[in-house]
């Protein structure tokens, strides 16, 4: 087995989430002993004695024969952030699943990317101009605003009679510095404001940009990585 080193900060207390518990002895140890820390799931890691606790959102550990929980990262003799991928797995996992009906879909390439993100991310702005320039992808965006003016911004895209071109608008920065924006009363509209929003907090989306693609998840707009998984 590799070894492995861990930095932890023990915490004792971690706001509750939804649960999907089973029935384990170390899942019935662990609700005896932290009821209000609900969990998707509680996996063996590679360090011995050391529980992976999922919620949905976030990730720690828990450590049954002292019974305390620990809040922290797991990284190898290599350098590999275990912690960060594991997470990003099951957050793969999650997106594969997610419907698209709903998203605002740009380009008719081959290779299907789904992007969670916000049109006033500076990252998101870098992602759109990479991704224009690419014909081999059908991007599937999915609004997660991360500010008040964000999702104003998002209702106007998603008022306008020609979405992309607003879209395009939108990310190339003709609509900052106190643009007029349209709020329209469209039942459609706050439909998918509502659809996009439940589908990220149904993955555990914490910023923006977050890319899924050909079954892995990309945390940001890692070009390497993104052009690696394209490419192959």
């Amino acid at each position: 087995m590799k070894k492995l080193t861990a930095v932890f900060l023990l915490i004792l207390f971690i706001f509750p989430v939804w649960a999907f518990a089973k029935n384990s002895p170390i899942e019935e140890q662990f609700k005896k002993s932290f009821p209000k820390n609900n969990f998707e799931s509680i996996t063996p890691t590679a360090v011995k004695g050391v529980y992976e606790v999922y919620t949905g959102n976030q990730l720690y550990y828990y450590l049954p024969k002292d019974d305390v929980i620990l809040y922290g990262t797991i990284v190898s003799k290599n350098g590999v952030n275990i912690t960060r991928e594991s997470y990003l797995k099951k957050v793969a996992q999650k997106m594969a699943k997610l419907p698209l009906d709903s998203a605002l879909k740009i380009g008719n390439g081959k290779t299907v990317v789904v992007e969670f993100m916000d049109p006033n991310c500076y990252h998101c702005r870098q992602a759109y101009k990479f991704f224009s320039q690419r014909k081999d992808v059908t991007l599937n965006i999915l609004f997660f605003p991360l500010s008040k003016e964000s999702a104003g911004k998002i209702k106007h895209i998603l008022c306008s009679k020609d979405v992309l071109k607003t879209y395009d608008d939108a990310m190339n920065g003709k609509l900052d510095n106190n643009a007029q924006l349209t709020a329209c009363t469209d039942k459609k509209v706050d439909e998918t404001v509502k659809a996009h929003m439940q589908l990220a907090s149904q993955v555990g989306v914490r910023g923006t940009p977050l890319f899924y693609i050909k079954g892995q998840v990309v945390d940001g707009f890692d070009v390497s990585a993104i052009e690696k998984l394209l490419n192959n």
